[in-house]
């Protein structure tokens, strides 16, 4: 199906709401410096998030339109306590010219809800004028810097049986840190910085029958013997059929974050105008998220499911030497796991004759009596058989695994920006130009294409301010 709209869209509902107090700390201690420009503050969030099926899921009997729901997602009460202190001397909130600001925040989800997660990040920005400091707009140097971790103390059942990436190590994979973009490090893409990790793909069947056809509902062949197909039985990540599919690889966040951002701000047009250069380094890395985990489709008909998963290529699928991707069937996985087997037209398929699957030795010395069918290629007697059933796909997420997950892989950008200030909405409109030093280039790791997309010099437009 290609038309794309809201009746065939996976929804994601959130509920909720805060409460959220501030009060300056010269409130609560003997007035002084410090207290007057300290803030404290305490917010509560609650929130429900669930994911409900597309509207065409309401009726499963129209395959045309059906969406075979792959992942389950229970909804998910999330219940936040988030403690925080600000001492703040800047001269202004836009575009200080002086001053600093040390803020803290401490946040704490599991009180009542499935989250189970703490969250501490502290952050210092300072502002110095450098030249023309008696004047009303002065070149000024500033720096911000922010660290911050985050981690499960706990993981509830609901979270446990998520069954899937949206929580990594029991933390919302939303909450666990991406950087790059024009507010991290600006000469990266949005969340384009962060671990990645293998994903390792099995694949589990049951009911597995012998048929004539490839698609549809499975026609039996007649005769045949069919309790157990134990060819196109395979036992997921362990066992004695174990299927397993080319590795992918997917960004999963970092656990911990340090981020620097400098600038040196140059006003062109009194507070309209002004160009700044800039340096931002920063790494997203783990220093605890390194256990495996698992998740599982629900078992579905083979096809089309399996088909939609990808190809798979193995040493008998080759011509010349060079690997063929084939597409992923019950029959193409047990042609990979027994290669003494006599494969069909394609490799989409087994060969049967007299009710049992030949070996290619046998087909071979048939061929050498008889050219065969000049529409199947096979010899008088014999004939394609598909192995059909239900399937589901398993995969292990190798976190301990993970690439560029130490804090040694960090991503750096240096650059100039051209900034419009707009009067009525008190934001810039930001033309940035960046060098990205230690960009990376297209590689192959361990036998794995990565295309990472960075570019030494990117130009790019933006509104708003770093910080």
């Amino acid at each position: 199906m290609n038309n794309i709209d809201e009746q065939n869209l996976f929804t994601r509902d959130s509920y909720g709401g805060s409460l959220f107090v501030s009060a300056p700390l010269s409130e609560f201690y003997r007035k002084r410096r410090f207290t007057q420009f300290s803030r404290i503050g305490a917010s509560y969030q609650l929130s429900l998030s669930s994911v409900k099926d597309p509207e065409v899921n309401s009726n499963p009997n129209n395959t045309s339109t059906f969406i075979p729901v792959i992942y389950t997602q229970p909804n998910i009460l999330t219940s936040r306590v988030t403690l925080t202190f600000t001492y703040d001397t800047r001269n202004g909130s836009i575009d200080p010219t002086s001053g600093r600001e040390i803020s803290a925040a401490a946040a704490v989800a599991g009180l009542s809800g499935d989250v189970r997660t703490y969250q501490p990040t502290i952050s210092y920005t300072q502002f110095y004028p450098v030249r023309r400091k008696r004047s009303k707009h002065p070149e000024v140097f500033g720096f911000r810097i922010i660290a911050g971790t985050t981690g499960s103390f706990a993981t509830s059942d609901k979270v446990k049986n998520a069954n899937s990436l949206a929580f990594v190590d029991g933390v919302p994979i939303f909450e666990r840190y991406f950087l790059g973009d024009e507010f991290t490090i600006r000469g990266y893409n949005v969340r384009s910085i962060s671990p990645i990790a293998p994903v390792d793909t099995f694949i589990t069947s049951k009911d597995v029958v012998v048929a004539t056809n490839a698609t549809d509902k499975p026609i039996l062949v007649p005769g045949f013997p069919q309790t157990p197909a134990v060819l196109g039985t395979f036992t997921g990540t362990s066992g004695s059929n174990v299927a397993q599919l080319p590795r992918s690889f997917t960004s999963v966040g970092g656990d911990t974050q340090v981020l620097a951002n400098l600038e040196y701000r140059i006003p062109i047009i009194s507070d309209m105008v002004s160009l700044a250069a800039f340096a931002d380094i920063g790494s997203a890395f783990n220093i605890r998220t390194k256990n495996d985990q698992t998740f599982s489709s629900n078992f579905i008909d083979d096809q089309p499911f399996l088909s939609t998963v990808g190809a798979i290529t193995c040493p008998r699928f080759q011509t010349a030497g060079v690997l063929i991707p084939i597409p992923i069937s019950l029959s193409s996985l047990a042609l990979c796991n027994n290669p003494t087997l006599a494969a069909g037209p394609g490799f989409s398929s087994l060969v049967a004759r007299d009710n049992r699957v030949v070996s290619e030795a046998e087909l071979e010395a048939a061929r050498r009596l008889d050219v065969g069918d000049p529409f199947t290629g096979l010899p008088p007697g014999f004939q394609p058989v598909f192995l059909r059933g239900q399937a589901q796909t398993n995969s292990v997420v190798r976190l301990s695994q993970s690439l560029f997950d130490s804090i040694g892989d960090y991503r750096s950008s240096l650059g100039m920006e051209v900034r419009v200030q707009v009067p009525v909405i008190n934001v810039p409109f930001r033309l940035i130009f960046a060098y990205n030093p230690n960009a990376r280039p297209n590689q192959v790791i361990d036998g794995f294409p990565f295309f990472f997309n960075e570019k030494k010099k990117v130009i790019r437009f933006s509104v708003g301010r770093t910080f």
